[in-house]
């Protein structure tokens, strides 16, 4: 997030000095008031009917030189506002998947009971730094998500996930979307024993029915980092197909067992679509000629104590709707698993142990009799789902998996 504003806001900069082909620029102190600090970033947008989540960061400050302070959100608060003065208050949510944010930094807004007919917006009070308030806007109304699909990458070797919608109105439909990503993240070997160091001897334990389970059986979890944003506005119908949201690579342990996506799509009116595109371009940097300045990137968020201040960010207000789509590794067929077993003496065993790998059963002889002195070993990655997961079973996961 830092680096992607970074750059944003260093093109402001780039942009007033170099905004005229024919003459001379000097900023003055007012060009470059706040170009001197870290900018308040507000992310999030106002759900009605569901919960409005809100993240607050910080820039990084364009000008070099500069000693980058960090902004202190203790003691935030943060709450939804309609027109007629109706207030929604927000808490402080714990646990957080960016070590951009500390916890204290993502709050979450009961908005379940939003009248659709009114108008809304955000408002964050910052200690030591001012009230900051959206524009108030209309909710727009999110169409169902028709579809999500996948398709094999040109090269063959990787999947593409792709969200189709539609809307029966005459206006245009403009879109942006967000996706969750669940999957199995399993071990490729089931290890049978465990290797202990006993006054400088490796002994080994059988492990339990439950053991085994726990080091093969694992959950991970992502979520989306990029920018998905499509309209119809030049286009015939209002109608979006097959827009491509996420690309997993065949080699990629998501695609491995079992892989779930659920995407949430929230409608956008045209100014805020026009933001949306405009820090795409500015962060993708392949925007064209003619593409919009990042001097013309503008949200909707204003600081009512210090009015002039630059402020990150963009509040929508839209309804949400969601879809999950779910992948088994045979639809797809692409990952290998690599993962290989070697028998060892016991005279390697404390080297391997202290390397972190783990034992997964004993040899055997000719006869098929188990032969103590000789264990199977294999890396920490191949009979350890734990050093790779990140999450808990989710609820809605197939039972009997």
């Amino acid at each position: 997030m830092d680096k992607r504003w970074f750059k944003v806001f260093a093109g402001i900069l780039v942009a007033l000095a170099m905004g005229s082909c024919v003459y001379d620029f000097t900023p003055d102190a007012d060009d470059l008031q706040g170009l001197d600090k870290p900018l308040v970033v507000i992310e999030g947008d106002i759900i009605v009917g569901g919960i409005t989540n809100v993240k607050l960061g910080y820039s990084r400050s364009v000008l070099s030189g500069i000693e980058n302070e960090e902004i202190d959100y203790t003691g935030t608060s943060v709450w939804v506002e309609s027109e007629k003065g109706e207030v929604w208050n927000g808490r402080v949510v714990g646990g957080v998947t960016s070590s951009s944010y500390s916890p204290s930094n993502e709050m979450e807004i009961d908005t379940r009971d939003l009248p659709i007919d009114g108008r809304y917006r955000l408002c964050v009070s910052v200690p030591g730094r001012g009230e900051y308030r959206s524009a108030f806007k209309q909710p727009c109304v999110s169409p169902q998500i028709d579809t999500i699909s996948f398709s094999f990458t040109k090269d063959g070797k990787g999947i593409q996930f792709e969200v189709s919608t539609h809307n029966d109105s005459p206006e245009p439909l403009y879109c942006k979307w967000s996706f969750v990503e669940d999957w199995e993240s399993n071990a490729a070997l089931t290890p049978s024993l465990r290797s202990l160091n006993k006054e400088g001897s490796i002994v080994f334990q059988e492990l339990t029915p439950e053991e085994k389970h726990s080091m093969t059986r694992c959950f991970s979890k992502g979520s989306s980092k990029d920018i998905y944003i499509a309209g119809t506005e030049k286009l015939s119908q209002n109608i979006i197909h097959n827009e491509r949201l996420n690309t997993v690579a065949g080699t990629d342990r998501r695609i491995s067992s079992l892989y779930a996506i659920t995407i949430t799509q929230t409608a956008l009116d045209k100014e805020a679509f026009k933001y949306w595109e405009g820090v795409k371009a500015s962060i993708s940097g392949t925007g064209g000629l003619f593409a919009p300045m990042p001097n013309e990137v503008r949200g909707n968020i204003v600081c009512d104590t210090y009015p002039d201040e630059n402020v990150l960010g963009y509040i929508n207000v839209s309804t949400a709707t969601t879809k999950r789509r779910m992948v088994e590794a045979n639809e797809v067929q692409l990952y290998r698993r690599s993962c290989t077993e070697t028998a060892y003496p016991d005279s390697v065993w404390m080297e391997l142990h202290n390397a972190g790998n783990i034992p997964v059963r004993y040899g055997e002889d000719e006869k098929g009799n188990i032969n103590k002195n000789e264990v199977y070993w294999t890396s920490a990655e191949c009979a350890d789902c734990r050093t790779f997961s990140n999450s808990t079973r989710p609820d809605f996961w197939p039972k009997g998996r």
